[in-house]
């Protein structure tokens, strides 16, 4: 019998359709006639401080309430294919030398707190403390930047980076996780803390309030440099079950709703009023395997779980026909470095059962961990994948744990993850950054490569782009050699909406609500 989506998945049927609702009521709506967004989403960041809040939660506030020095024109690469860059915050990068890039600034650039932007809000952005040094206070500021040697102000309108290698993608990264400017009088007056509950940056709204898991309120920076936003305010109210943010929606209590599956759109389509929205991310969910467990070290048992899995037939069943397979952790925006005719780990339980009995694989159990909760879709996907490993004679029991932070602790062998693209290159994400050296999958010891880390090295230092591409493709070679995790899917994101509003999503966790990618009808 072949698998359906609705075979499945056990969705909670959607409340019933409202009638048409109108936008959002405005208070005080004569002296400012804007609509209030109202968004409900599963959850809210723990802390608003930019790299603390790199997350699928986090990246919905923080994208709006700061600005980067170059920016990633997401409509031209929807469009055209590639990779597009554009100055933001900066309005020239110019690279002096191999080791030297310098950022002019825009002028008339005002903050949330009332300053104008200068040379001294990046170096903050940039010290040594928080991105590049030794120690750092936060890891995702040296993901992007601990290649930095130095930051330093040439006048009030220009900024130095200096490296310590020769950076290929050094743009790239100023428009990436991690290159949100902020303002250096805040953050001298309220430090690290003041970041967390209340950040300011050039952006184009401030926080107005921020309840950690119940809701976070962003008003209009009427003194954007793009111009006054759209909305009034951008509220984000915490709603964690899915079929409620929908009934909320029809209700006419939200505009926007977050994180819903395929079937509670799809339930939407001839409405008059709302609409869902699907968007294919840059983004995929792994399942990462702890090599150092007696049943998994031998990587033929690994390559035999891989080929076990039907990853077609496993994604159209939680995704939709709508969803295309990832056949290695890259994305087509690589563009020169992709490789189009890379097959990864073909479905062939045939080869799977052969290297199991190759490896003298003798029906051990394997214990899968997974929070159900954080990631869409994971614990339907994990048991659609247990049944295919028993398919070869692979036997799984699974676990289930209230939250990511206990998934790493002892006892386990499989655990999910999520990879993120933070820009088009491989040194964005995936193989030379998820499963880096100074990664988690690494530093919690899961597994230790054998020529991995040096090709992540040699490929971090290549300039050349032959060289470059020579070196990507060894380790996809690389990883299929020693197979430490299992690629399951490329994400979708399911949102829904009213249709009077005009928003599209980028292929990131981003909500952008300037009045570039968002309007009212």
């Amino acid at each position: 019998m072949t698998l359906t989506r609705r075979m499945i998945l056990a969705a909670p049927l959607a409340a019933p359709l409202a009638g048409p609702a109108l936008l959002p009521r405005v208070a005080g709506a004569q002296a400012d006639a804007r609509p209030v967004l109202r968004i409900a989403v599963q959850a809210l960041p723990p802390t608003l401080e930019p790299l603390e809040a790199i997350s699928n939660v986090g990246l919905r506030i923080t994208t709006n309430v700061f600005d980067t020095l170059w920016r990633r024109d997401f409509r031209a690469e929807a469009a055209q294919g590639g990779q597009h860059l554009t100055p933001f915050l900066a309005t020239s990068l110019e690279q002096r030398d191999p080791l030297t890039w310098v950022a002019t600034l825009r002028e008339g650039v005002r903050m949330q707190d009332g300053g104008e932007m200068t040379s001294a809000d990046v170096l903050s952005t940039f010290s040594a403390e928080r991105m590049w040094g030794d120690p750092v206070q936060t890891f995702e500021g040296r993901v992007n930047f601990g290649h930095l040697a130095g930051v330093e102000a040439d006048g009030p309108r220009r900024v130095v980076f200096r490296t310590k290698t020769p950076d290929p993608v050094m743009p790239q990264r100023l428009a990436a996780y991690g290159g949100w400017i902020h303002s250096a009088r805040a953050y001298a007056e309220g430090g690290r803390d003041g970041l967390r509950t209340k950040p300011v940056g050039s952006g184009p709204y401030r926080v107005a309030s921020f309840q950690r898991d119940q809701r976070a309120v962003l008003e209009s920076h009427d003194d954007y440099w793009q111009g006054r936003p759209p909305a009034k305010q951008v509220v984000f109210t915490v709603v964690p079950e899915a079929s409620s943010r929908l009934a909320g929606l029809q209700a006419g209590d939200f505009d926007l709703v977050t994180n819903l599956l395929p079937e509670q759109i799809e339930g939407l389509a001839q409405h008059p009023t709302l609409e869902g929205v699907d968007v294919a991310l840059d983004f995929a969910h792994i399942l990462y395997y702890d090599t150092s467990r007696p049943a998994l070290r031998d990587p033929r048992v690994r390559r035999a779980l891989n080929h076990a899995v039907d990853t077609e037939l496993l994604g159209r069943s939680l995704w939709g026909e709508a969803f295309r397979p990832m056949r290695a952790l890259q994305i087509p925006a690589f563009g020169e470095l992709y490789d189009a005719d890379r097959r990864g780990f073909a479905h062939d339980p045939d080869l799977s059962r052969r290297l199991l009995r190759e490896a003298g694989y003798k029906g051990e159990e394997i214990v899968i961990r997974i929070a159900p909760g954080y990631y869409l879709q994971m614990l339907q996907a994990v048991q659609i994948v247990q049944q295919m490993w028993l398919a070869v004679g692979v036997n799984t029991r699974l676990e289930t744990r209230e939250n990511l932070s206990l998934l790493t602790q002892p006892g386990a062998d499989i655990r999910p993850t999520s990879i993120a693209f933070r820009f088009p290159d491989p040194l964005g994400g995936g193989l030379a950054v998820h499963l880096a050296e100074d990664y988690s999958l690494q530093k919690n010891g899961f597994w230790r490569p054998v020529r991995f880390n040096e090709l992540v090295r040699a490929l971090r230092l290549a300039n050349d782009p032959t060289e470059r591409k020579r070196l990507w493709l060894a380790l996809l070679d690389e990883f299929e050699a020693e197979a430490p995790a299992l690629i399951l899917y490329p994400v979708r994101e399911y949102f829904a909406k009213r249709r009077a509003i005009q928003w599209q999503h980028p292929p990131l966790y981003y909500m952008d609500f300037r009045a570039t990618q968002l309007q009212f009808t």
